[in-house]
């Protein structure tokens, strides 16, 4: 078996394991791993299998964003006979069968097969060390997308304490194997202070490294993703002079925006000018795009949400995101392509809410205008009025720009903002923040094979 079919094989036996028990199983085999990082091409092979499982319909290329925009307000139920994520839609889920349990035993699936990257690249023999730097800094970055990923699902938002000292996720410092199971979670705080280190990590490795990849840089980690991951940590725990800076860096990097005319058709597009980290389709893919759950085309079997009047009321007639835009993502198989996972767009946006926190109210709404009159040029420049209503201002550009790509009920979370949906459907459409079902309970298994593991208050 060559070393690009022995990696595929390895990472989808990881898969198989974790969606049936979280760690219940061996998570590798010695003499494969031994194998597959034998050299720098089967190191490379390890890591694109991450990034292909990133992409799959049970995390970037569905659960992971839909789910925040469903919660959140901007989609609503159109085909009744499509239930997906009917439960925590009108959160009454329950942790034996609730419908994201498979998305939290995929994360950490994925989180082993990154650890063995992290344990086992620093061993290769007769590798380039600017080469060995660049796999470690890709993977400590990637560890830090899963790690916080899974913080803002399943645990309360940094500001739920004064101090972030409530529960947060086991952290997968290392690959969890079944006799070092017993792991309590660690704090919120905890959770960001590693994420944190990993990112800083990944920062000082890349600084000093050699792209092992050819082609297009933007669907693999990189310096300026790690930067903007750290902008968006730094969001969620309100530390906003950090995240002013950070952004302030970005927004001076090799990154434009596209034009009004252009908006559209560059969702039909990969290796955009404005992306700044991309996952690619996966050369094997053969199912849809995540536009499919949106758009109802004919003969599109997957079509099940369409966006709610609460959405659709925030565009000015003449705005492009509402033209066409809004779904964003092709919907049939042969025209699936990356899913964008980080945008100059969501940059712009948090360096206005940073600024405007900051007091800083010229800087934030001449970001805002860039992004409102970029959609909808007729609107007029934004005018100052008070601190509170520009930063409802740009919540809500942050709600046109960026719907349907996994933000909203996350925002509302880290805001301490309640949900509130007039188009909803649902047996609970107002949530009030905040709440013990506002965040996703630990999978039942997960917690009755850990006996330090504590399940979330309210399941």
């Amino acid at each position: 078996m060559n070393i690009k079919m022995l990696s595929i094989a390895f990472l989808v036996t990881l898969g198989t394991t974790g969606c049936s028990k979280f760690l219940d199983k061996e998570p590798e085999n010695k003499v494969s791993v031994d194998l597959l990082f034998s050299d720098m091409q089967g190191a490379k092979s390890a890591l694109a299998g991450v990034y292909e499982d990133l992409f799959q319909s049970t995390y970037y290329n569905g659960l992971r964003m839909v789910y925040p925009d469903l919660l959140g307000g901007n989609l609503t139920f159109t085909v009744a006979s499509k239930t997906t994520l009917s439960d925590v839609y009108s959160f009454e889920t329950d942790a034996e069968n609730g419908s994201m349990n498979s998305l939290y035993s995929y994360q950490y699936t994925l989180l082993n097969a990154i650890n063995n990257i992290i344990k086992r690249v620093p061993a290769m023999q007769n590798v380039s060390e600017l080469e060995r730097n660049n796999v470690m800094a890709q993977a400590y970055g990637l560890r830090a997308l899963v790690h916080f990923d899974l913080v803002q699902l399943y645990a309360q938002p940094y500001r739920y304490t004064e101090n972030a000292s409530h529960p947060g996720i086991i952290l997968a410092k290392t690959t969890i194997i079944p006799n070092e199971a017993q792991i309590a979670r660690s704090t919120v705080a905890d959770v960001y202070q590693f994420i944190q280190a990993d990112l800083s990590l990944a920062d000082s490795l890349f600084a000093n490294s050699k792209a092992i990849f050819e082609g297009n840089a933007k669907i693999y980690m990189s310096l300026q993703a790690s930067k903007a991951l750290q902008a968006r940590l730094a969001l969620n725990r309100n530390d906003w002079e950090k995240a002013y800076q950070l952004c302030a860096e970005l927004l001076k990097a090799n990154y434009s925006l596209y034009t009004n005319a252009e908006y559209i058709d560059s969702w039909k597009q990969a290796n955009t000018k404005e992306s700044i980290f991309e996952l690619a389709v996966p050369s094997n893919y053969s199912s849809n795009s995540i536009g499919s759950y949106y758009v109802n085309d004919s003969g599109n079997s997957y079509y099940q949400f369409g966006p709610s009047q609460d959405l659709i009321h925030l565009y000015g007639q003449n705005d492009v995101r509402a033209q066409g835009g809004i779904f964003k993502y092709p919907t049939i198989q042969t025209a699936v392509t990356s899913v964008k996972l980080i945008r100059l767009s969501e940059i712009y946006l948090i360096h206005a809410e940073a600024a405007a926190e900051l007091g800083y109210a010229n800087e934030a709404i001449s970001d805002l205008n860039v992004i409102r009159l970029r959609g909808n040029p007729q609107l007029g420049a934004y005018l100052f009025n008070t601190k509170d209503l520009l930063i409802k201002e740009i919540l809500d550009e942050r709600r046109r720009e960026l719907c349907l790509e996994g933000f909203l009920y996350l925002d509302l979370m880290r805001r301490g903002q309640s949900v509130m949906r007039n188009d909803c459907t649902g047996a609970n459409c107002n949530v009030t923040y905040p709440n013990d079902h506002m965040v996703l309970p630990i999978p039942q298994q997960s917690v009755l094979s850990n006996s330090l593991m504590r399940q979330n208050p309210g399941y």
